[in-house]
């Protein structure tokens, strides 16, 4: 099987983030976070609402160490999403416009392992040499190491059920996985 395709910046930022928590999981954190903070807000103000003001929070010995524990949770919580979101920015500024990692790609799968293509060479990596084998949403990656894959986007395959076999083939041939 031989598939030619363009590697762009976010194929190499797939591999990058393809054992993070995926889009939808991570939008549902943040649902759950709004949801959960908007109750707590909506129960302060019935609160302060029904009390005539805020002497209710003096009233429980706990409760400001409480609030304040809420809001640096809170605020840890946002500075490691906002950490992450420009770790994302940053990882799609590394590979060059003129490098090895991104433009037209060749792959083709032999019984003995397969030959990939790029503007740097030509290479040909034995199945031995294959650690795992990952599909994700949107790509598939070959690794030869817990961080070093080669990266088929989905986009490559003409059908779902090429991208099956394509899969279904590489895992056949791949015997030591990684853990």
């Amino acid at each position: 099987m031989q598939l030619e395709f363009d590697l762009t910046r976010d194929d190499y930022a797939a591999l990058t983030f393809a054992r993070s928590p995926s889009a939808t999981v991570t939008r549902r954190r943040w649902l759950l976070l709004a949801v959960l903070l908007t109750l707590v807000a909506a129960l302060m103000g019935l609160l302060t609402f029904l009390t005539g003001g805020t002497a209710w929070v003096d009233d429980a010995p706990l409760l400001r160490p409480l609030l304040y524990l809420i809001g640096a949770a809170l605020g840890a919580f946002a500075a490691v999403s906002a950490l992450v979101a420009g770790l994302r920015v940053w990882v799609r500024r590394l590979p060059r416009d003129d490098g090895a990692t991104l433009g037209r790609h060749q792959i083709e799968l032999e019984e003995a392992g397969f030959h990939v293509e790029g503007r740097s060479g030509r290479a040909f990596v034995r199945w031995s040499g294959v650690v795992e084998v990952l599909e994700v949403e949107a790509h598939v990656f070959l690794y030869v190491d817990r961080m070093m894959a080669y990266v088929i986007p989905k986009r490559a395959f003409a059908t779902a059920g090429d991208c099956a076999r394509f899969v279904e083939f590489a895992r056949s041939h791949v015997t030591v996985r990684v853990k």
